[in-house]
């Protein structure tokens, strides 16, 4: 059973491959299965085994994402509860930074011009609550309207600057980066919050 199992799981990844060396350089509407099918060396009847469509499989590869993406800013939110000097946090947001990083592939194409804009939404729709959590103080007299309007700004913010880093990085390494977010976006959520 275990190797059914193992071949299912390479023949997904194997797909999702194909059609990612394909999306990242063509709009996803003029993607075909025959031509991630092809691609992949499987036959069309095998992607329809696995998915219903081009568009379940883009969702599949972003559901991994987002999920990945959520858990590492909540590992690095829980930490700034329990340490919030500046070093702790440009730590923190360097492990957010080096997990796009290391998704460059993914996340670049999906933050970038030809990307899913529905991925950025459900992304931000994921972190929003966790930065609310965890970086704003809720008892300094703003609306829920306007915390809501401080963590979109913040959020579309910081993802920008992280897409632009990983199509770009010219010369900014990690940490510079996980600096510039704390400051631009934590910290001044923190101070108007507080």
């Amino acid at each position: 059973m275990r190797k059914r199992t193992d071949r299912t799981e390479r023949t997904k990844a194997d797909l999702k491959e194909a059609f990612w060396r394909l999306y990242s350089s063509t709009p996803i509407e003029r993607i075909t299965v025959g031509q991630v099918c092809e691609l992949a060396g499987y036959n069309r009847g095998t992607f329809y085994l696995h998915f219903d469509d081009i568009y379940a499989l883009l969702a599949s590869i972003e559901q991994t994402l987002l999920a990945g993406m959520t858990s590492c800013v909540e590992d690095c939110m829980q930490r700034l509860r329990r340490d919030s000097s500046k070093l702790s946090c440009v730590a923190a947001c360097k492990d957010v930074v080096l997990f796009y990083e290391r998704n460059k592939a993914h996340i670049s194409v999906l933050l970038g011009d030809n990307g899913d804009p529905s991925f950025v939404g459900r992304l931000k729709d994921n972190l929003k609550p966790l930065w609310r959590e965890y970086v704003v103080n809720v008892d300094a007299g703003l609306s829920e309207a306007e915390i809501d309007l401080l963590l979109e700004y913040a959020l579309a913010g910081t993802l920008f600057m992280i897409s632009r880093w990983l199509s770009n990085p010219a010369g900014v390494s990690a940490p510079q980066l996980a600096h510039l977010v704390y400051d631009l976006s934590i910290k001044d959520v923190r101070t108007r919050t507080d």
